[in-house]
């Protein structure tokens, strides 16, 4: 069955979310989107465009999807699922979900990646984040939410350019955005909205990869250094490996990141070579304490093969993972080594 992409729209209270999904339903290419809004005070979307959708938008209004509400995306995703297996007319191509201004956004990508009722039937698709460009800097600095909502990031959309009274102001601000996420392409709003329509993965494997993991964008990007408040908790790298990890170490190393990152984990997405299956990369993907279980791919995307693991942490940094890699290594060597022992015992 061909899972169903959705895609997640965050940004701090006033940033332009509720305006971005109001000019995306006028689209004609959002003809069959479903849209899961998490209302946070009054305003909404334009109630017309409720009314035009053919009922497949969920208001949720009692709080933050990523906390005490992510029982009720279950429910809103399950339900807009079940009417367009029953109704033609209610049947979508696409999810949107709007969170709540106020929200962490790691808890519902962990809640699309890791929720079984979900993952058998949606994919994550994106992560669009939306900054605004009058209050962007204030905003990181007095609200950490924001900066993980950056942080996390496939495709971001700076928004109220136009009423800045200086360019250096917009500058000092997109250096900022970049520091904090080095990957994801800076967009214009009609990039966006047709990035939204048409789906990031709607694509070769190769595209898919290179516009997914972007490693190359972490080049010498260890940490984050600006001084600012909040940013130096917040770390970006990508971990690449020249030699193939074994299978074992690779299930190894996913239980140590989420047993010992856990929330600190805000995202990770990667592509292994695993000793055991030359030729297949494994694609694996995840937030905070529970990791989506590994894929496998039919074949490398390009010709680059080595390991590329993207790391978004907060309050760790690359030593960590890199103990953690050095001990999945060990203790996958050490098992195989006791195992081969074992093995000659009993001959």
């Amino acid at each position: 069955m061909q899972r169903i992409p959705v895609s997640l729209i965050t940004g701090f209270l006033g940033s332009g979310k509720t305006t971005l999904l109001n000019r995306l339903l006028r689209h004609p290419e959002a003809a069959r989107t479903a849209v899961v809004v998490n209302e946070f005070g009054t305003v909404g979307l334009d109630h017309d465009l409720i009314e035009a959708s053919d009922d497949n938008v969920v208001l949720l209004a009692n709080g933050c999807l990523c906390c005490a509400m992510r029982g009720d995306l279950v429910t809103a995703l399950d339900r807009l699922y079940r009417g367009g297996q029953s109704d033609k007319a209610a049947t979508f191509e696409r999810v949107l979900i709007e969170t709540s201004g106020l929200a962490d956004p790691s808890p519902v990508i962990q809640l699309l990646l890791g929720e079984p009722s979900l993952t058998a039937r949606y994919r994550l698709d994106a992560v669009v984040t939306v900054v605004d460009a009058v209050n962007g800097e204030a905003t990181l600095d007095n609200h950490i939410e924001s900066v993980k909502q950056i942080a996390v990031a496939d495709r971001l959309l700076v928004t109220k350019k136009d009423l800045l009274d200086a360019d250096a102001q917009l500058a000092d601000l997109l250096a900022r955005i970049r520091t904090i996420n080095p990957a994801a392409p800076l967009l214009e709003s009609e990039e966006v909205l047709a990035t939204l329509c048409s789906g990031l993965h709607q694509r070769s494997t190769d595209t898919l990869t290179h516009q997914w993991l972007r490693a190359e964008s972490y080049s010498g990007v260890v940490s984050i250094t600006s001084g600012k408040p909040h940013d130096q908790r917040f770390s970006s790298f990508c971990y690449t490996r020249e030699e193939p990890m074994s299978e074992l170490a690779l299930e190894l190393l996913i239980d140590a990141i989420g047993e010992n990152l856990g929330p600190q984990l805000l995202r990770i997405k990667g592509l292994i070579n695993v000793l055991e299956r030359p030729g297949t990369p494994a694609l694996i993907h995840g937030a905070q304490k529970l990791l989506h279980g590994v894929e496998w791919l039919a074949a490398w995307p390009s010709d680059d093969q080595r390991t590329r693991i993207v790391f978004i942490t907060l309050d760790a940094g690359r030593e960590m993972v890199e103990e953690l890699v050095a001990l999945a290594d060990r203790i996958a060597a050490n098992t195989q080594r006791a195992r081969q022992r074992a093995s000659h015992a009993a001959l």
